[in-house]
């Protein structure tokens, strides 16, 4: 027989291939499986024979869709296509290989799938199409990193009755990323399946307990559901009601997490299941192993144990270290850089006597959480050897870093480049990954002899500022020391000169201005002065440009790979009629204002002139903070980054990734291993995409074990809060008053600069941090309300560059606050006031 129904089929991997297999043996074991029939191997390899057709050919994907079906297999075919269609109103056909949903590869997304089949003629369509799609190239290319011949491939087709989904997505029974196998990740949205697992919309995500105690819901946009309808599927916008509530309720999911452990229990392994929800029904539409953690059982690899968190360290106290890494952090990203940036920080506290010893840092959840490590010498005698130590190096903090970056640092980046320009084969990109760990490791001790002396400094002029002048508010001297050009303002007045230049330009100006996002280069590019133009752009570009739009991260473009990020802030700056010059001059005389009025504050004239040498050494180094990130943080990840797109690309070549910037998803062990035996990796990487996703999501805990209080007190001095302010109300967030002033607007909940055309003049931005690429929100924005962030932060900094009202660490704004919220942002108190939800 060439077609058999799943009640009565063979479960041979062989014959119908995997996912055939699994969909049968769900429905022998009673489970929600539509019904459905498998199309066998024997039947292509019939169809081949009668057709005479050579599956080494060039076009025999072309030669499988225009053969006709031999007539004994068409009868049998029709068949038992009318005999479903009497009881489903449209079939779905998919292709199933013998090497699909493997437990050592899964080939998910590898063949095809075709919903809402309806008449006999698509049907048999279809099949030849599934047949054809065999011997698609990322196929060949596919099958080939798993040792398959194409002549060899177990190719069947499944048919199946057509659910109609009000909800479908997709569940696994454990975190296929951290192993985790208490979690039970479920992904859903409104519709057919097909829009979650493509994922061409953001779903809900449920995080669920294995003992089902426990949900975490993370709301998703939904932004369309694919339907099926008269001619085809279709699809259609959600509605604000369908966006703005969950499409599962908490009795759902209960019966899906019962449902998804029963399949574990059958299978003995976790598992990647597919769902549809009809008129309150569950069906099982398809189901394979996570190929990730099969072999992981639980346990951490051996090489990623020294930079991730295991469950024995949640006895410890470990923080969120969201004030300096707010966002998830990608795979590669944690295994270059975590242990060489704690390597160099413990090595600079060391040598320069830090009395609250360093940080070590691991991973959770995609997210870093930090543990306090002192020294063995005793805190006092280190306090004396480092004040002493510090007394040293406050006159010459900035030149020191200069020094620094031009003698230190500037030779690594040369070297990095030279040799991301060189031709790359797998010898030399194992030699490089191991090279970037030790340049991270030599870079962040350089990173930490500079800031930890100006830390220290802050904290002296601070505490003596506290001393002479305790009534006034911390937020007041750093704001004295605002009105000082560094290298994000120097950056910010570069585009505005170059806004200014576009205006005056009538050619320019109306290139610039009437072209889409993304596309005022190519106009650009049309006539002369537009060429010339771009050519100022390129050179600004080239000295300013090594930096992520994602900071501390390889993700994201930089400015040098993609000019268009800042000819985007060029426009805005024309459209919003800012006047840098005018407002860093206000900026410099509200600065002076500020200053002397401290000055007159202080009766005693030898503590006056204290205070002041001690001021201006500081004010001198105020720099240190932008700029220690414009030449370590953003310019070194900029240029690792171009460096491991490289990587990238060469895994490209070799089949084990399908896009360059696949990589971020890999870990270095794996990317060494996969270098010397290249196999695809490219449902590893799906995968943890949409782990990255939900990451982002999910509100990860604040802490793990119980601090001390000594250890509480160094987190908040250092870090920020550990929770929310305990005076919230349903109306009020409290956070740091950072940025003098009050005013009242509208929000705008930004993740990203990929959000910037969604922010407008007037808006409030609420972000969990700024980073220094955000230069258009700057511009625009009326006031900040920040997640994380401290008196030096970068969010800080430019709000009191800006003149305009900053409250910061509210640890809850993002998650509090939606778009068009009307708020009073009160910088003089720390106080955000909602007034219109």
């Amino acid at each position: 027989m060439y077609t058999e129904r799943f009640t009565q089929a063979t479960e041979s991997r062989e014959a119908i291939g995997a996912k055939a297999e699994n969909l049968i043996k769900m429905k022998k074991l009673g489970l929600p499986v539509p019904d459905g029939f498998v199309i066998s191997r024997h039947s292509f390899l019939h169809f081949v024979k009668v057709n005479e057709l050579d599956l080494q050919s060039g076009t025999i994907q072309t030669e499988i869709t225009q053969a006709s079906i031999p007539e004994d297999l068409l009868t049998n075919l029709t068949s038992a296509f009318l005999e479903l269609r009497e009881k489903y109103t449209a079939l779905a056909v998919r292709s199933s290989s013998g090497a699909e949903d493997l437990e050592q590869a899964s080939f998910a997304g590898q063949y095809e799938t075709y919903l809402n089949v309806r008449t006999e003629e698509e049907f048999l369509s279809r099949v030849k199409e599934c047949w054809a799609s065999c011997f698609e190239a990322r196929v060949l290319q596919y099958s080939k990193t798993i040792e398959e011949q194409v002549d060899a491939l177990n190719m069947g087709v499944v048919v199946q009755g057509l659910i109609h989904s009000d909800v479908s997505g997709v569940i696994f029974s454990q975190d296929p990323v951290t192993c985790n196998s208490d979690h039970i990740l479920i992904n859903a949205s409104y519709g057919l399946g097909e829009a979650v697992v493509s994922g061409i919309v953001t779903p809900d995500a449920f995080v669920v307990k294995r003992d089902g105690r426990k949900i975490e819901k993370i709301i998703g946009s939904k932004e369309l559901k694919i339907i099926a309808g008269a001619a085809g599927t279709e699809e259609l916008e959600t509605t604000k009601a369908e966006r703005d509530a969950y499409c599962l309720d908490e009795a759902m999911i209960s019966r899906l997490l019962e449902l998804t452990l029963e399949v574990e229990r059958h299978y003995q392994h976790p598992v990647d299941l597919e769902f549809g929800i009809q008129d309150q029904e569950i069906y099982l539409l398809q189901a394979r192993p996570i190929t990730t953690v099969i072999q992981a059982e639980e346990s951490i690899p051996d090489a990623r144990k020294e930079f991730m968190l295991e469950r024995a360290d949640e006895e410890e106290f470990w923080f969120l270290m969201d004030s300096r890494f707010p966002d998830p952090i990608s795979p590669l990203f944690a295994s270059i850089v975590t242990q060489p940036f704690y390597q160099g920080m413990a090595k600079a506290s060391e040598e320069l006597k830090e009395p609250m010893g360093s940080t070590q840092m691991k991973v959770h959840n995609g997210y870093y959480y930090g543990k306090q490590i002192r020294f063995k010498t005793e805190p006092e005698q280190l306090f004396k050897e480092n004040e002493k130590l510090m007394a040293e190096l406050y006159p010459e903090l900035t030149n020191r870093m200069y020094d620094i970056v031009h003698d230190r640092l500037m030779p690594i980046y040369r070297h990095l480049d030279e040799e991301t320009s060189k031709p790359f084969t797998a010898a030399k990109a194992k030699r490089g990954l191991e090279e970037l760990a030790g340049f991270f490791k030599e870079v962040y001790y350089w990173h930490f002899i500079i800031v930890l002396p100006h830390a220290s400094m802050n904290m002296k002029l601070e505490k003596m500022f506290q001393r002479l002048l305790g009534s006034e508010p911390s937020r007041d001297l750093y704001q004295s020391m605002a009105g000082i050009m560094n290298k994000s303002l120097e950056s910010d007045r570069l585009l505005w000169q170059l806004s200014m230049k576009a205006r005056k330009e009538p050619q320019l100006l109306h290139a610039i201005m009437n072209s889409d996002e993304g596309n005022v280069s190519q106009a650009l590019s049309t006539f002369g002065k537009g060429k010339d133009f771009l050519d100022r752009v390129e050179k600004f570009v080239h000295e300013y440009g090594y930096r992520c739009l994602k900071s501390h991260d390889f993700m994201g473009e930089t400015w040098v790979e993609n000019n268009g990020h800042v000819l985007e802030i060029i426009k805005n700056f024309i459209k919003n009629g800012y006047d840098f010059d005018k407002e860093f001059e206000a900026a410099v005389m509200a600065r002076n204002r500020i200053h002397q009025n401290f000055l007159t504050s202080i009766e005693d004239p030898s503590e006056r002139e204290v205070f002041e040498k001690c001021y201006q050494m500081t004010l001198d180094a105020a720099v240190i903070t932008d700029d220690h990130h414009f030449y370590i943080d953003a310019m070194f990840d900029a240029k690792a980054r171009l460096y491991l797109l490289k990587v990238g690309e060469l895994l490209v070549q070799q089949g084990v990734l399908d896009d360059a910037e696949d990589i971020w998803f890999l870990y270095k062990d794996e990317i060494i291993s996969i270098l010397d035996a290249p196999r695809s990796l490219m449902d590893t990487v799906l995968e943890r995409k949409r782990q990255y996703d939900l990451q982002g999501k999910i509100k990860t805990p604040a802490y793990f074990g119980k601090p001390t209080e000594e250890e509480q007190a160094f987190v908040e001095m250092v870090f920020g809060s550990l929770a929310e302010d305990k005076e919230n109300t349903a109306n009020t967030m409290k956070g740091i008053s950072a940025s003098a002033g009050v005013c009242e607007g509208k929000v705008k909940v930004i993740s990203g600069m990929h959000e910037a055309s969604k922010f407008k003049k007037g808006d409030i931005l609420v972000c969990k941090s700024t980073t220094p690429v955000w230069t258009s929100f700057f511009q625009d924005a009326i006031a900040i309300i920040a997640d994380t962030g401290g008196m030096l932060s970068h969010s800080a900094i430019i709000a009191r560059e800006y003149r305009i009202p900053a409250v910061l660490g509210t640890k809850i704004g993002t998650e509090r606050l939606k778009d068009g919220d009307q708020v009073i942002v009160d910088g003089n108190t720390g106080t955000v006031t909602i007034i219109d939800a």
